[in-house]
């Protein structure tokens, strides 16, 4: 492997995804129109100057120094500060490109040295290329680019690139051996949900586990890595966010945001795609629970299959439950799982006993709750556990009469199905009010809505106020 240094973009995702990019080298960012090479490239530039205050330099062929600014502001990247700063400088050569390469590249080295830039972006060589009559000329302005400027002054330069519709290929064919790394930018759909996709096709110094993630145009460029969960220790209780008017928050800020919380009586469904781990979905369903208990209102839980007294100890734990919050939770646990003398929270069940046995129980500790708080619980099901234990029927029976105690008592219900039996998955979504979907795309965890309908949402798990806190960043 050649011996390459890597240097932090400063794009957030963007290190954890690939470690940085190599530092004094020549770097080709495409894609095709509208996928965000302008929005990486100035985040490079950007992100270098705020973080790590190194200067940049960005070449425009495209687009006015107005038009830019304008378009960067509104993500919030504040380059006018930059530029009094002494930190950044625009160069405007759309006038000059008539003039060919060997000017334009003369005026960018001059511009580039006086400045003392570390980085640089030229957008674009697509326009660059559309003004010469000879490849050869391309060939002459990426060598001398990569001598005079990155080498000599080990500035970090990328290379914006245009691929045209249905075009697979980058560029004019050679661009892509003269660079230390190349970066591709896509569209894609997920069931019908407009997604961007990062790939990296190459990156010289340092090996790619992960060559493609999601990312967002949100308030500038953000990659998404794979998910990994991040443990607190002694971690603070959640901060509830308020109520939408006449209805419950979901627990988490952002969902209330764009879902508008639960209507009360509502039963919501939460899928789950088979290939998501217990620990990854709870960032979704845990919130729920943790948020009720800090209000004073009960929960009801039934966790999935093979669930026992840690996964509930679990959420106390991750959640700061205190002990007056886990006198008004009930848990439904198979009686095979716990053992004698469980605690007074904790309620056993035998399938055995069949689906009427379990509903009476179940409505049985929802009335008490009610009674004794003067408010209805939430009740949340795993319908693995229900599905497993009961069969279709006994499992419909089940849900059909939470439901109706739900509505009744105006309270609130969540199914999580995994998706284990399909026929009983699709009556579960002619039942719910709610209808939600958790899935995976290149390791990022992704969450929709399919009733009512809503944008595609990034689900990242953060820490950093000591308590673990869900965030959903729309993916635009």
């Amino acid at each position: 492997m050649v011996d390459v240094e890597l240097i932090a973009s400063g794009i957030p995702g963007m290190d954890e995804l690939i470690g940085g990019l190599p530092e004094g080298e020549l770097i080709i960012v495409a894609g095709g129109p509208g996928t965000g090479k302008t929005m990486l490239s100035a985040g490079f530039i950007y992100w270098g100057a705020v973080k790590y205050g190194q200067r940049g330099v960005y070449v425009s062929l495209s687009e006015d120094r107005e038009t830019f600014m304008r378009n960067m502001r509104a993500v919030g990247y504040d380059f006018e500060k930059l530029e009094e700063r002494g930190l950044f400088k625009f160069l405007d050569l759309l006038t000059l490109m008539e003039t060919g390469t060997a000017e334009l590249l003369k005026l960018i080295i001059s511009e580039t040295t006086s400045f003392k830039a570390q980085r640089l972006v030229v957008d674009s060589l697509t326009a660059i290329a559309q003004g010469v009559s000879n490849p050869r000329e391309l060939r002459v302005f990426l060598h001398s680019l990569l001598s005079r400027i990155m080498r000599e002054l080990n500035c970090t330069a990328i290379l914006i690139e245009e691929v045209p519709f249905g075009e697979k290929g980058i560029g004019h064919g050679f661009e892509e051996f003269v660079a230390s790394a190349v970066i591709v930018l896509e569209k894609d759909m997920i069931d019908d949900k407009f997604m961007r996709r990062i790939r990296i096709e190459k990156l010289r110094g340092s090996p790619v586990t992960n060559n493609r993630a999601c990312f967002t145009l949100r308030s500038g460029f953000e990659v998404f890595p794979p998910y990994r969960h991040q443990k607190i220790e002694n971690p603070k209780s959640l901060r509830p966010p308020r109520d939408p008017p006449n209805r419950y928050s979901t627990g988490i800020e952002d969902l209330d945001l764009h879902l508008g919380g639960y209507p009360k009586g509502s039963t919501a469904l939460l899928e789950i795609d088979p290939r998501i781990t217990r620990d990854q979905y709870r960032i979704i369903t845990w919130p729920h629970s943790a948020g009720f208990l800090q209000k004073g209102r009960p929960i009801i839980t039934i966790p999935g299959m093979g669930s026992n007294l840690r996964d509930v100890n679990a959420f106390y734990e991750a959640y700061a439950v205190t002990e007056e919050q886990r006198r008004i939770s009930r848990h439904f646990l198979a009686a095979s799982s716990i053992g004698h003398n469980p605690p007074q929270n904790i309620i056993p069940y035998d399938p055995n006993e069949g689906a009427d046995a379990f509903i009476s129980k179940l409505e049985d500790a929802a009335e008490s709750l009610l009674k004794e708080c003067g408010k209805p619980p939430l009740i949340t099901v795993s319908m693995d556990s229900m599905e497993f234990n009961y069969g279709d029927e006994g499992t419909l029976k089940i849900v059909a009469r939470l439901s109706a105690w739900t509505r009744r008592n105006e309270g609130l219900s969540l199914l999580v199905d995994k998706l284990t039996f399909p026929e009983i998955s699709k009556r579960l979504a002619s039942i719910a009010t709610i209808h939600l979907k958790l899935t995976r795309k290149h390791g990022c965890l992704l969450l929709y809505g399919v009733k009512p309908r809503t944008t595609l949402y990034a689900v990242k798990l953060e820490t950093e106020e000591g308590y673990y806190q869900t965030r959903l960043i729309p993916i635009i």
